[in-house]
């Protein structure tokens, strides 16, 4: 069934505040203060983003002659019927952990689902193809279908956090994707680029005073959010993100299952969740914390794998309940 419902109050004109400081000096004092409030408030996501060698927040150069894919997606083929496809967010991490550590959370309960790892080194949100040249809109889907297809599966999860969400719900539009699990994803662009939830975290007293760390990861991840903003607009058709959730409910033959986890004490993310109640196949999940990566609340907690795999166990049970009854009706004599 054809989804054209269009969700109200979901704009793509961004207001930006304006900046106070030359592009070169503004940009290496963010990248300073970047890190040091990571390393003061979030020390693990710090010690993970070192470990893979993506704590340096300048722009990276372009690939010259041959392109080493590997550092853009990897690929565990394991004979499944079922894909996991993760989509790093900004820190060019999976839910704010390594590889590694994600891949083996995945595996808690010794599934064999085939695995696949994306990452955009650039952090321009998937924008910039591996090349460094732009139209990585229409490359990543493109990669994500032809990988589908090679592995053979026949139901397919996209996962992201954060960026990685955004990237899940409009490869998902345009991939074969049959259900998406996102945490604190960042869409539309207004609930982190926005003035109004701007000046709602920056002066989020209350917060700062009651949970100074997690005051300290939205108000990081907000300034971050300019700056992924500046980078990526070069690479976007008339310097306007596209409408994810118009491009989600657009989907044919109709949207994915979907399911959106948030820190509900988190500002700009209660915005985008409550944003997408009701809104085609979406479920919005709130989570006790005020954090952006909720995901990690989770994991602390020892809840990380066994939510998503749940979340998946659970699509996976509905796939064969609709399967059943197509078939059904299918074989079913005529009276």
């Amino acid at each position: 069934m054809r989804a054209t419902a269009r969700v109200p109050d979901v704009g793509q004109l961004v207001v930006v505040n304006p900046v106070l400081f030359p592009k070169r000096d503004f940009m290496a004092i963010l990248n300073y203060l970047v890190k040091l409030v990571t390393r003061t408030f979030m020390p693990e996501l710090s010690r993970n983003m070192e470990s893979e060698g993506t704590f340096d927040f300048n722009d990276p150069q372009g690939a010259q002659g041959a392109v080493d894919l590997s550092r853009f997606i990897q690929v565990e083929d394991n004979g499944s019927d079922v894909t996991i496809i993760s989509f790093a967010g900004m820190a060019v991490l999976f839910a704010g952990m390594p590889q590694f550590e994600f891949r083996n959370m995945l595996k808690e309960d010794r599934n064999n689902y085939n695995l696949v790892f994306l990452r955009d080194p650039y952090r321009t949100g998937y924008f910039r193809q591996p090349d460094g040249g732009g139209d990585g809109a229409n490359f990543y889907p493109e990669l994500v279908n032809q990988t589908l297809a090679r592995l053979g599966s026949t139901y397919n999860v996209a996962i992201g956090a954060s960026a990685g969400g955004y990237v899940a719900f409009y490869v998902s539009s345009r991939a074969k994707i049959d259900q998406i699990v996102a945490f604190s994803p960042c869409f539309p662009p207004e609930v982190y680029l926005g003035l109004k939830n701007q000046l709602k975290v920056y002066f989020n007293l209350p917060q700062l005073f009651r949970s100074p760390g997690d005051f300290a990861e939205v108000f990081l991840v907000t300034i971050a959010a300019q700056l992924a903003w500046r980078k990526l607009r070069g690479y976007l058709t008339g310097k306007v993100l596209p409408d994810v959730t118009q491009l989600y409910l657009d989907t044919q033959p109709e949207p994915p299952r979907a399911t959106i986890f948030y820190g509900e004490r988190s500002i700009p993310d209660a915005d985008q969740a409550r944003r997408h109640i009701g809104v085609g196949n979406i479920t919005v999940k709130p989570l006790d914390t005020g954090r952006h990566n909720c995901a990690a609340y989770l994991k602390k907690r020892g809840l990380l794998g066994k939510t998503i795999l749940a979340e998946i166990e659970a699509g996976l049970a509905a796939r064969n309940v609709a399967l059943r009854s197509a078939n059904h009706e299918t074989t079913e004599p005529a009276k």
